[in-house]
């Protein structure tokens, strides 16, 4: 029996088609995390690492006390199947707060946070 060395097996695994594990992380936002804007967006954009089951994705965003405001659930945006936009009513300045949870199409589900400022 022949037995192959380690680094050839993984090289022909790969290019055999070994399905790929991955998550959906969140690679950008607009906001930005931790950054100060000084007018309130419409909507927050989260983009991801890959695809997503949008209708199983969520997304919270809280004002400074507290306060739910995002004015719908998160919705597809078109032509970009790892971005989800989230529409909110934001009316004072403060720190807000992103909470998502995604789910990739791989039904993988990923969780996070963060966090910007609108200043006046």
């Amino acid at each position: 029996m022949r037995v192959l060395p380690l680094s050839l097996a993984v090289l022909l695994g790969t290019a055999c088609g070994f399905p790929a594990f991955a998550h959906a992380f969140l690679k950008q936002a607009n906001p930005a995390p931790g950054s100060r804007i000084t007018s309130p967006p419409a909507a927050v954009l989260l983009t991801y690492t890959e695809g997503l089951e949008v209708p199983f994705c969520k997304v919270t965003v809280k004002s400074p006390s507290g306060i739910a405001v995002q004015t719908a659930k998160p919705q597809p945006v078109s032509g970009h199947a790892d971005e989800l936009s989230v529409p909110v009513h934001i009316t004072a300045p403060g720190k807000y707060t992103v909470i998502w949870h995604a789910v990739s199409v791989d039904t993988h589900r990923t969780q996070g946070h963060f966090s910007f400022t609108v200043s006046p």
